[in-house]
């Protein structure tokens, strides 16, 4: 599903314009990524978490140079579903 056909189907659901719809959806979107842009959790109760998390420094070895290299620590999103929204997948 794309971004058009989810507020197509928000819209449908809640009787709401599609304008309506795109705004808040960007809104949420807007605050989801400056909440995880702080470094904080968000919890979306049954549906799951999204959090940040850093990745330490590693050390590689390159099979074709035969070099070592470092790769440098960084951050990655993860997200972790809720267990209600595990069991209504299985």
């Amino acid at each position: 599903m794309n971004n058009k056909e989810l507020i197509e189907k928000l819209s449908e659901r809640l009787g709401v314009s599609k304008n309506e719809i795109s705004k808040m959806l960007a809104a949420t979107t807007q605050s989801i990524v400056q909440t995880v842009d702080e470094d904080r959790s968000i919890t979306l109760q049954g549906f799951g978490l999204f959090e940040v998390r850093r990745k330490q420094d590693r050390i590689l070895f390159n099979p074709a140079s035969g070099r070592q290299m470092i790769v440098p620590p960084k951050l990655t999103l993860v997200f972790k579903p809720s267990d209600t929204y595990k069991e209504k997948l299985k």
